[in-house]
């Protein structure tokens, strides 16, 4: 089988089929103290085994041992075909054929690959990044609590995009621990390919078997083949949490190839176990993606809603909100043609203009496209209204300027929750918030004045009336203080009964 490998493939390949037969099999054959014979035995009996039952899931697991990699739908059928083509010598050398073809799509033929049954959690950007937008810190919330009282692998893909790995003890803290691994951290390093792809070298492969994968994030596209094969064919059971179906729903308002990437997404929610929407609105959009599934004959997701908590730090020990000179409005978010700040702008320009002093702070960096914010504020700023733009704070600066804001404004034209919304109500502060969707939801508790955020007329007279009216402020406030807190404990908990256990 192995005879003509480098030294160190053969060794690789053979540990691969012995742990998949150690997995796979009722019995696995004797252990040979060579690697060579000891791989040629394991293939054999997994090649018996399939040959006696052609199975999808048994046809997945050889292919991925053979090759080091994960096969697409296409691969893994190919096989079964060729289990009704070939004895049992003809099997074999096909086997290895089409595991060369598939190998030769990545670099990691000649890594060890642990076989694992339990939950795996893909947490491949969490891991590799520092970036901590609103899915990063729910992926990372959820295994710093997952990691803490459970038996979970993590997991990142390998930078030739073929494979789960082991995270190193970098990444794991990253990944596991945000707070501690930031703080031990240098702040200009952000990784990279170099940083991650040294890392690798002496990676251990995860393929699971039987087992639950979690996708605490969106996975990229690049991954999104393997994983839907992975999904349909391998008998592991894949759920997912289900943040937004932004880029296909309101893809004129996100950049030109992001609904391609996410259509490819979409081919792994269709063979996807469960899916846990982080609101009523998202796993209304999940849902409605996956009754259109019978047009393909296929079941879709089973979708349930388990909305993400907002917890937010303690105030400083003696902590009194400021009392400014006229009202301090903030609006926390990035800059994208979906947040709206266009209309937050104009809203804010027409009031300054009837003479309404109040000061406006936008924190959040630039997205995708923000030619027309940025001119809107650079003329602003030419005329001397009170506007400031921070693209980046620290978190203790930025709890803080939450607490000490009169009220905030997240307008957003789609959600899949809305954290700016929630966090800030947990710090007792008001919202100007849109009439629908996800922002609803959160507003229905209290602390909120919406408005239809497409409705430039109707944000004006909700901006100047937020501003203008302390006694409006204050009731809302009083409403905010009232809402119950929340944890990513309790979080955490949900979604393991709703994606592991409930999904088994």
């Amino acid at each position: 089988m192995t005879a003509d490998l480098h030294p160190d493939v053969t060794a690789a390949v053979a540990q691969r089929l012995r742990a998949a037969a150690e997995a796979a099999l009722p019995s696995a054959p004797e252990r040979h103290p060579e690697p060579a014979r000891d791989g040629q035995a394991c293939l054999g009996a997994l090649v018996d085994a399939l040959r006696a039952d052609p199975s999808t899931d048994l046809a997945w697991l050889l292919l991925t041992v053979l090759a080091g990699t994960f096969p697409v739908a296409a691969d893994v059928r190919a096989v079964l075909r060729d289990v009704d083509l070939h004895d049992r010598v003809g099997l074999e050398l096909s086997l290895l054929d089409r595991a060369h073809q598939v190998a030769f799509r990545t670099d990691t033929v000649a890594h060890e690959a642990r076989v694992v049954t339990g939950v795996v959690v893909d947490v491949d950007a969490s891991a590799k990044s520092r970036f901590h937008n609103g899915i990063q810190r729910t992926a990372r919330e959820v295994v710093r609590a997952w990691t803490t009282d459970r038996d979970v692998t993590l997991a990142a893909w390998t930078w030739t995009l073929g494979t789960l790995r082991m995270l190193t003890p970098d990444e794991w803290a990253l990944a596991a621990r945000w707070d501690d691994a930031v703080e031990a951290s240098d702040p200009t390093d952000d990784g990279g390919r170099d940083q991650h792809t040294a890392a690798e070298d002496d990676a251990v492969l995860v393929i699971p078997w039987h087992a639950t994968l979690v996708l605490a994030e969106v996975p990229l596209g690049e991954h999104c083949e393997q994983l839907a094969a992975l999904a349909e064919l391998s008998g592991t059971a894949v759920v997912a949490i289900g943040y937004d179906a932004i880029p296909v729903i309101s893809a004129d308002l996100r950049p030109l190839g992001e609904p391609n990437g996410f259509a490819s997404y979409l081919t792994v929610i269709k063979h996807v176990r469960r899916v846990a929407g982080i609101s009523t609105s998202a796993a209304t959009e999940f849902a409605g993606f996956g009754s259109a599934l019978a047009a393909q004959g296929l079941p879709g997701p089973d979708v349930v809603e388990v909305m993400l908590p907002v917890t937010v730090p303690p105030a400083p020990e003696g902590y009194r909100r400021a009392a400014p000179a006229r009202p301090q409005v903030l609006s926390v978010g990035r800059l994208e043609p979906h947040k709206n700040h266009g209309a937050l702008l104009f809203a804010a320009e027409r009031l300054w203009r009837e003479g309404v002093e109040f000061d406006l702070h936008l924190v959040g960096g630039p997205g995708w496209d923000t030619t027309s914010v940025e001119a809107q504020l650079d003329r602003l700023r030419e005329e001397g209204r009170p506007v400031r733009w921070s693209r980046s704070v620290g978190d203790e600066e930025l709890w803080t300027l939450v607490r000490d804001a009169s009220f905030t404004v997240f307008i957003s034209l789609h959600e899949g929750f809305g954290l700016p919304v929630a966090e800030s109500l947990a710090c007792g502060t008001p919202v100007l918030t849109s009439s629908y969707g996800s922002q609803a939801e959160i507003a229905a508790a209290g602390g909120c004045r919406t408005v239809d955020p497409r409705d430039d007329e109707a944000v004006l007279d909700a901006l100047r009336e937020m501003v203008t009216d302390a006694g409006l402020r204050a009731r809302l406030r009083d409403e905010a203080a009232r809402i119950p807190a929340q944890t990513w404990q309790a979080y955490a908990d949900a979604l393991w009964s709703a994606l592991v256990e409930e999904a088994a």
